[in-house]
């Protein structure tokens, strides 16, 4: 027993070697994903992301924080989703809302009482914002913009319900769902008896950026969004070229969140840097300044377009203010 215990220790080190270098060769190996959905040619190959509907003036998450970024002309809206206690889906991020004058939890509530919450009007506005549903929200999208749907559960029951939403609009071909390992399958479901293509957006991230890269390869996600962590870039921050070559190599598109500053010059900055990689499309707070700054840069704002058959109207629901062109 006495030669054996100093042993012990490099024991285990050898077999975590052993079994870092399994887990190395499985995650290299080659996978067989079936082929990515086509984006139809009107939908943009890159560009500005209204993360929640940006910074506008307007509560985000909210039809007005939509409107107000649809009429800025980004490429792409990201929103979140969840369910109430009767399953009706609404777009927030935070199960736990305030309102003007109380505060509830939208999982333990109906939906009547979650639409009868105000939030606060649009600066200037008069009117209060209202928690949407997931519906509500997809009916003012214009047919040519990519809708970034960040489903906040890794639940496959909710999954469901966000997939067969879509379905029921016809916007399977604009949709990329954000979703976690459970639910990411319920989506891919939901396609297959729609007989429709999914896009898919890993959000099962791992401890390393380099694991996560993997996994979103081996899961056949055709979307990763890389997330930036502040004060520590060296952790996660900007991908690497060898991570963007890998991801390129596997076909999946990478979405970047998110850029929060407003200043005008350091976001062009920090957009070119971006693009330069090989990021499709890049999550912004400040709406109004991250279009000016890619502007700069060669990317045009968005014309949006309802002109698309869909089961409510080829209108659109809104009409931008001339300013707002």
């Amino acid at each position: 027993m006495s030669e054996l215990t100093p042993r012990a220790p490099w024991r285990l080190v050898g077999m975590a070697i052993v079994s870092m270098t399994l887990w190395l060769g499985c995650v290299g190996a080659p996978v067989a994903c079936p082929l990515s959905p086509r984006p139809t040619p009107d939908l943009p190959e890159r560009g500005i992301s209204a993360h929640r509907g940006g910074l506008l003036g307007c509560p985000v998450n909210t039809i007005g924080a939509f409107q107000r970024a649809i009429c800025r002309g980004v490429h792409q809206i990201e929103l979140d989703v969840r369910t109430t206690a009767d399953n009706v889906i609404v777009v927030a991020h935070d199960d736990q809302v305030s309102g003007k004058d109380r505060t509830l939890h939208i999982s333990e509530s109906t939906f009547d009482q979650v639409r009868n919450l105000e939030l606060a009007p649009c600066q200037g506005d008069t009117n209060a914002q209202h928690i949407p549903t997931f519906e509500q929200a997809l009916a003012v999208m214009p047919q040519n913009m990519w809708i970034n749907v960040d489903i906040k559960d890794n639940d496959p029951s909710l999954a469901r319900l966000v997939g067969e939403t879509v379905a029921r609009t016809q916007r399977f071909d604009q949709v990329t769902f954000a979703a976690r390992d459970k639910a990411a399958p319920a989506i891919r479901q939901v396609a297959q008896e729609a007989g429709r293509k999914s896009w898919i957006v890993n959000m099962s991230r791992k401890l390393s950026r380099g694991q996560y890269v993997e996994a979103t390869i081996h899961s056949c996600a055709e979307f990763i969004q890389l997330v930036e962590v502040p004060y520590v870039p060296f952790v996660r921050g900007k991908p690497s070229q060898g991570t963007m070559n890998r991801l390129n190599e596997a076909g999946v598109r990478v979405n970047y969140s998110w850029l929060r500053g407003k200043n005008e010059s350091e976001l062009s900055h920090e957009l070119q840097d971006l693009f330069d990689r090989g990021v499709d499309f890049i999550l912004v707070d400040h709406v109004e300044s991250a279009m000016k700054a890619a502007k700069t840069l060669g990317i045009a704002p968005l014309v949006p377009h309802w002109n698309r058959a869909s089961p409510q109207t080829n209108e659109p629901s809104f009409h931008c203010p001339a300013t707002d062109q």
